[in-house]
C-alpha cells in the first residue's frame, strides 16, 4: 500500500526527476538529485523508503519508474515500448508489440521482444516478459524513433518487424503470422523495402519472402533477379517437405493455408 504521505522535500525532488529524467530514472539520477538536499547515505535511505512506500518502482536493479500521484497509475499507463527501451540500451522493440504499435496485430501477448547487439536476456516486470533477442550487427537495422509517453522510443519498422519475425522465430507459427500481415496489410508495406531489406538476412530470407509475395501474387522481381543464379535449397522450417523449383525452398503448405 502506497503511504500517501510525501515530504514536501521529497515531493520537490520527485518533480525535479521527472522534470529531468521523465518516468524512468536510474539510480545514479536519483543519487545526483537527492546529495543536493541529502549526504550520500541519507540519500541512499530516502531512494529505498520511496521505493518500500511505492513512490519508485524498481523495474530492474537501479532502475526505477516514477509514481507521480496518488491515484497509482504505477506500470500500467506507461507504454511497455518506454519500458523496454530503457531495460536496455541499443535495443528497438519489433515482431509482435512493434506490429501491435502499426495496429497489424490485436492478439494479447505477455511477451515484448527487442532486438539488440548485446546478450540476449530476459526481465521480468509485473505479468510481462522483456526478452532481448541478439542479432549480429550487420542485422541491427531498419528501426525508427516515435514519441511515446512523451519520450523518443525505438521500433522496428513494419518492414523489418515481419523479417525480425522470420528470423527470430523458426517455426511454423512465426512464418504463419508473417504471411498473415503480409496478405492482409501488403498495401501498408513498402515492398521494396521489404526485398531490400531481406536481402540483407541472406538467401535463405529472401527465398522465403520471394515465394510468400509470389504465393500473394505480389511483386517479387527484386528478390527474384538476385537469387536465381544461387545454387543450393533452403527450408522454410525444419519440418518442411513440398519444394517449390522457382525459390529453391522447401516449405510447409501450413504456412500458406
Amino acid at each position: 500500500m502506497k503511504n500517501t504521505i510525501l515530504s514536501e522535500k521529497d515531493h520537490q525532488l520527485i518533480e525535479k526527476a521527472l522534470l529531468q529524467y521523465g518516468r524512468i530514472v536510474d539510480i545514479a539520477g536519483l543519487m545526483t538529485l537527492f546529495q543536493e538536499d541529502y549526504s550520500e547515505a541519507s540519500a541512499h535511505n530516502r531512494i529505498n523508503l520511496l521505493a518500500k512506500t511505492g513512490w519508485l518502482r524498481r523495474i530492474k536493479q537501479g532502475l526505477y519508474i516514477i509514481i507521480d500521484s496518488l491515484t497509482a497509475r504505477g506500470q500500467t499507463d506507461l507504454s511497455l515500448l518506454t519500458i523496454a527501451n530503457a531495460l536496455m540500451d541499443d535495443s528497438y522493440v519489433s515482431l509482435a508489440q512493434a506490429l501491435n504499435y502499426y495496429q497489424m496485430f490485436d492478439q494479447y501477448s505477455a511477451t515484448i521482444v527487442s532486438v539488440t547487439t548485446k546478450g540476449s536476456k530476459n526481465y521480468f516486470f509485473d505479468d510481462y516478459t522483456f526478452k532481448y533477442a541478439k542479432v549480429k550487427s550487420n542485422l541491427y537495422f531498419g528501426f525508427t524513433e516515435k514519441i511515446v509517453n512523451g519520450k523518443k522510443v525505438r521500433i522496428a519498422e513494419v518492414e523489418k518487424a515481419l523479417l525480425d519475425y522470420l528470423y527470430l522465430s523458426k517455426g511454423f507459427n512465426g512464418a504463419s503470422v508473417v504471411f498473415e500481415k503480409l496478405r492482409d496489410y501488403h498495401q501498408d508495406f513498402n515492398l521494396n523495402i521489404l526485398q531490400d531489406y531481406a536481402s540483407h538476412f541472406g538467401m535463405t530470407m529472401a527465398r522465403k519472402v520471394g515465394f510468400m509475395l509470389d504465393q500473394l501474387q505480389l511483386d517479387s522481381t527484386w528478390l527474384y533477379n538476385n537469387t536465381q543464379h544461387r545454387r543450393g535449397v533452403a527450408r522454410f522450417t525444419v519440418d518442411s517437405k513440398l519444394f517449390n523449383a522457382k525459390w529453391r525452398l522447401y516449405y510447409d503448405d501450413r504456412i500458406i493455408g
